[in-house]
């Protein structure tokens, strides 16, 4: 910019602000002061800023940076995947991509690589600041003062460095409407003409309302969700309105779009009232849809106008379940804690392939008449699991869920496992005698595991239970009548147990009611998600990513144990893990030595630089003496752990620290 242009850049902003006369707007056919005559106003007289300064923008670093960034650790994850799929729409139009805290620090940035340095120089990066206090008139410092969308296109900065810049910003809100910071568009060289950046402000504001409703969905995950639209075949696609319901059936919360259309529509807040009186739906039908009918549109009205809706339900992804009236439970099983498992839903478990999609909807059917379940997979592929999700999703739900391993009792003791005893039945029974897993189980759901391994003599004894829903407990003369659902798993194919004598066939055609196949994780098509979700669920839903090469080997590896084994590895990955980002070093060697990736890679090319270790230091000594034990048991590290007291974790983690390497990795036996 010449002086010339500075010149009249400057007298514009001063005439404008010291004439007195507001610069007045049409907005929604309401007349509104201007946010730029506002916001210069401000920059002059309340912050005594100077439009024709030149000084660069201020951009934080390190510890500084992370002061900002710190706070909105559960935010950001949900932000990035909006922002990165926004940027895939615009980038080729050169727009860059701000998102900024409640201060107007730039704490995220999306841009082209290639134009980094031009980015850096303007302002537009990670860690910029651009309050308006500091930088004066701009989208994201001027989009905070005024709480609005806004888009400050070229010569309306007040600050003549950045006229050359269009910056359309909208901001982010908490569900309680405080601010939680900003979503900013910005471009180098924009067309002269403002109405150029009309389609920029109106795609940063659909994707900061998809991130708004996805970071309130993660804020309200142990609530009941409802989604609610007035177009039904939008509900499913756009979820414009989402209220949040506690156990009791009170709305807590709501989005910005549900909180203004009820209150416009109600004449008052939905906030801290029934749904009940706010909808014409009862808790416990919502609570029934959320957990049994969860693909079902179901009509609204509102009480007090009668307008009508169209909604869709989600339960609460709690580790603990509800009963029918939304109340928590204990776990069903006596005295027991609850198990991981339980917390699943079918949904859940199915993700997005099309054969776990199949065996839900196929268990559903079945679930609730008299049919039993066989489940069949291989190890690790979840059997237990989706058990227990059939039955949570079933009308059994509030009773019992029993488990018994056919194969990991001894053939002595399963009989009494199974049907329990009366006192002094036998020498060494408990003086009170003991119910059995199958009495245990009355009303509820029986699972068990490895059928296939159960003895001859007690398959005779099941098929009378399961035949005259009676069971004789041992030392007992009475029979006990008892309500029973079954559902069997087994790797080993029971029809070829059956022509071999090994298994009773009338038993067989009994516990085969339906049989559902658990796919290996390796056939499965949603293995990323999977993973996704495995990681959510052991971080307590704090973000983890996984580096690039890092997550292409776990959807490359074989999974011979399924999702078993993804679990264990994914678990001690974020155990070793120091960065806060899973890497290619962090999985385990026998993962990495499954993989096609170069050796130089694996071990060199993404191993953390090692650590400068002078020869008298204690670092040093403890370098010298991991290398010795790890010599001394010949590079077994399961060895070397117990020798030097450590877990197997720690010692992967200090190897990695002095960047001691295996003899075998070095010699490319990956």
């Amino acid at each position: 910019m010449d002086s010339r242009d500075l010149s009249k850049h400057v007298d514009r902003v001063e005439k404008s602000v010291n004439s007195g006369k507001e610069m007045i707007i049409r907005s929604n056919n309401a007349p509104t002061v201007n946010p730029l005559q506002n916001s210069w106003k401000r920059c002059l007289t309340q912050y005594n800023l100077d439009p024709s300064t030149t000084t660069k923008t201020r951009i934080l670093t390190g510890r500084a940076l992370k002061d900002y960034t710190e706070p909105l650790e559960d935010f950001l994850p949900i932000a990035r995947s909006g922002m990165k799929s926004m940027y895939e729409r615009v980038s080729d139009a050169g727009y860059v991509i701000l998102l900024g805290d409640a201060n107007g620090v730039t704490i995220e940035y999306l841009g082209n690589p290639n134009e980094e340095r031009e980015n850096r120089e303007a302002g537009l990066y990670l860690g910029s600041v651009w309050a308006e206090s500091i930088e004066g008139t701009c989208g994201v410092g001027t989009c905070i003062e005024e709480r609005m969308a806004i888009t400050i296109h070229r010569d309306e900065h007040f600050r003549c460095r950045h006229i050359g810049l269009s910056c359309s910003t909208t901001p982010l809100f908490n569900p309680d409407g405080t601010l939680l910071g900003t979503l900013d568009i910005s471009l180098l060289r924009p067309l002269p003409g403002k109405e150029s950046q009309l389609l920029a402000l109106q795609t940063v504001n659909y994707y900061a309302r998809l991130i708004e409703n996805a970071y309130f969905l993660r804020l309200f995950k142990d609530s009941w969700i409802v989604r609610f639209n007035s177009i039904q075949a939008f509900v499913e696609v756009v979820a414009e309105n989402i209220i949040a319901v506690d156990a009791e059936g009170r709305v807590i919360s709501g989005n910005a779009s549900a909180l203004k259309e009820l209150t416009l529509r109600d004449g008052q807040s939905p906030v801290n009232r029934f749904v009940s009186e706010v909808f014409d739906i009862r808790f416990d039908d919502l609570t029934n849809h959320a957990q049994h009918k969860t693909t079902t549109i179901l009509p609204l009205r509102t009480i007090r106008t009668g307008t009508q809706y169209f909604a869709t339900f989600r339960a609460p992804e709690l580790s603990q379940s509800f009963d029918k009236g939304g109340a928590a439970r204990a776990d069903s099983q006596e005295g027991g804690p609850r198990t991981p498992s339980s917390g699943m839903t079918l949904e859940y478990l199915a993700g997005t392939d099309s054969q776990m999609l199949f065996n839900i909807n196929c268990a559903r059917r079945v679930m609730n008449k008299d049919i039993s379940i066989l489940l069949i997979g291989e190890t690790g592929t979840g059997k237990e699991v989706f058990a227990h999700a059939v039955h949570n999703a079933s009308d059994r739900s509030g009773n019992p869920f029993v488990a018994l391993n056919c194969a990991s009792i001894p053939e002595s003791l399963i009989e009494s496992e199974l049907f329990g005893y009366k006192q002094g039945a036998f020498t060494g029974a408990k003086s009170k005698g003991m119910r059995g897993k199958i009495l245990q189980s009355d009303g509820g759901t029986l699972f068990l595991d490895e059928i296939g391994d159960m003895p001859l003599n007690l398959q005779t004894r099941l098929l009378r239970v399961l035949a005259e829903k009676e069971i004789l407990p041992l030392g007992s003369e009475t029979p006990i009548r008892v309500d029973l659902h079954v559902i069997c798993a087994t790797l080993r194919n029971l029809e070829e147990l059956v022509r071999r004598g090994e298994f009773r066939e009338d038993l067989y055609y009994r516990l085969n009611g339906v049989t559902i196949t658990l796919p290996p994780l390796r056939e499965r098509k949603d293995k990323a998600l999977l993973i996704n979700n495995i990681l959510a669920a052991e971080t307590d839903g704090r973000p983890m990513p996984v580096d690039a090469d890092a997550f292409d080997v776990l959807m490359n590896f074989p999974w011979p144990g399924n999702v078993r084994q993804l679990r264990n590895v994914l678990k001690y990955a974020l155990a070793v893990s120091e960065g806060g980002t899973i890497e290619l070093y962090d999985l385990p060697p026998e993962i990495l030595q499954a993989s096609s990736l170069p050796l130089e890679t694996i071990v060199r090319g993404n191993a953390p630089d090692s650590e400068e270790v002078p020869p008298d230091s204690i670092q040093y000594a403890e370098r010298s003496a991991i290398l010795n034990v790890l010599k001394k048991q010949k590079w077994n590290l399961t060895g070397a752990a117990v020798d030097l007291r450590i877990s197997r974790a720690t010692l992967y983690r200090k190897m990695k620290k002095y960047s001691i390497i295996p003899p075998n990795e070095l010699e490319g036996s990956f």
